[in-house]
């Protein structure tokens, strides 16, 4: 089970992360340096000593081209490049380098690979590939990049401090980190460090913790820390024997204790639209100090709105017809005010219309539509035999 060392920026102080990572080494064995964030600062030289142990680094607003890469791996430093997955130390190691700029994101990635700060969509979508996030089986042990996930502190409360401590995200790689399945991942944080509940990730027999930890820059508190990762297998418990059983309740055990996806819970309060009629929720003292605002509007557009013009109170007169004569006679007609809709008048003495007869139903025989019946026996003719003739 290696043990790892892990950074935060360094800025291009050399001799404080080696110093640091040489006191380290003196207290345990440690297989790597892993450093995420700024590393290489203002300056462009590699350092003038060799580190004590393997240092292996992706970048952040740095950039890194191909003649710095050789001379910074002749001092034991390893640029691993703008994104992928290699293993290190037995470990499998994804990584991110560089930030984002929403400007060039959907820009196309450097021939050589290198030379710029700032990822793209071809650089995420290689480290999608490389991690197996598309896979049940896949995943890595290790993720390391330089910007922290937007979405990651969608299972914190309101009032958590850790949020003012988390600074800006990015959004490609929060919208990556649902399918991307890692047991630590490392980012480097804008100020102070912080970390997240374990949370799960992956599915049925993949599944697995992961833990978050941004790490500030070199010379802050807790700058460098230490690790002890454990590669990921896939776990098949004999539930028939007493160890594989208990193996299986601790493990199930664990994975209750831990919080959902963030970013799942991110994507799906993204995606959540209220059902249609559905008001919004207003407190009592917010909603009527609302309505005497609509009230005093209401009022001012009424003051500032011209007079209404005078009504017409002239009485309107209309002649309706009393009763008709018959030809050749007038109709008689009769004047009124009106004084509502004018009504609508029938012919006067007209009767009104009777009713249609109710249609009864056609009686039918029992023996209609049947093969050498009639359809009523009772009325059927009788068949008269004619005049038999002489007898033969």
């Amino acid at each position: 089970m290696p043990s790892i060392l892990v950074s935060g920026p360094v800025r291009g102080d050399f001799a404080s992360l080696f110093k640091a990572v040489a006191k380290a080494q003196k207290k345990g064995e440690f297989a790597a340096a892993l450093c995420v964030g700024n590393f290489l600062g203002e300056t462009r030289e590699a350092p003038a000593e060799s580190a004590p142990l393997p240092v292996y680094v992706v970048t952040g607003e740095d950039a890194i081209d191909a003649d710095l890469a050789s001379r910074l791996a002749a001092k034991n430093v390893r640029w691993l490049g703008r994104s992928g997955c290699e293993d290190v130390a037995g470990l499998r190691v994804g990584f991110l380098g560089g930030t984002y700029d929403e400007a060039t994101y959907n820009e196309t990635a450097p021939d050589d690979r290198s030379d710029d700060p700032h990822y793209t969509c071809d650089d995420v979508e290689q480290l999608a590939i490389d991690t197996g996030a598309y896979r049940n089986d896949g995943g890595c042990d290790v993720l390391l990049t330089s910007d922290a996930p937007r979405g990651c502190d969608a299972i914190l409360i309101e009032d958590d401090p850790r949020r003012a401590q988390i600074g800006a995200c990015s959004q490609p790689l929060g919208e990556a980190m649902r399918s991307i399945k890692t047991s630590y991942h490392f980012v480097a944080a804008a100020d102070e460090g912080w970390s997240l509940e374990p949370y799960r990730c992956g599915v049925g027999g993949h599944r697995r913790l992961t833990r978050l930890h941004a790490l500030p820059a070199c010379g802050k508190k807790r700058w460098l820390r230490a690790f002890t990762v454990e590669p990921f297998a896939s776990v098949q418990e004999d539930l028939d024997t007493e160890e594989g059983a208990r193996a299986a309740s601790v493990r199930a055990g664990e994975l209750r204790a831990a919080t959902a996806n963030p970013y799942v819970v991110a994507d799906a309060a993204a995606s959540h639209k209220p059902p249609p009629g559905m008001t919004k929720h207003v407190p009592m003292a917010a909603a009527a100090a609302q309505e005497e605002d609509e009230e005093a509007a209401a009022a001012v557009l009424a003051d500032a709105a011209p007079p209404p013009p005078p009504e017409d109170n002239a009485p309107v007169v209309a002649s309706f017809p009393t009763a008709f004569g018959g030809r050749g006679q007038k109709t008689k007609h009769e004047t009124q005010v009106v004084s509502a809709p004018r009504p609508v008048y029938t012919a006067p003495n007209r009767p009104a219309e009777a009713a249609p007869k109710e249609k009864k139903p056609k009686r039918q025989s029992i023996y209609a539509n049947q093969n050498g019946g009639i359809a009523n026996p009772k009325k059927g003719k009788r068949k008269r035999w004619g005049d038999p003739g002489g007898q033969f």
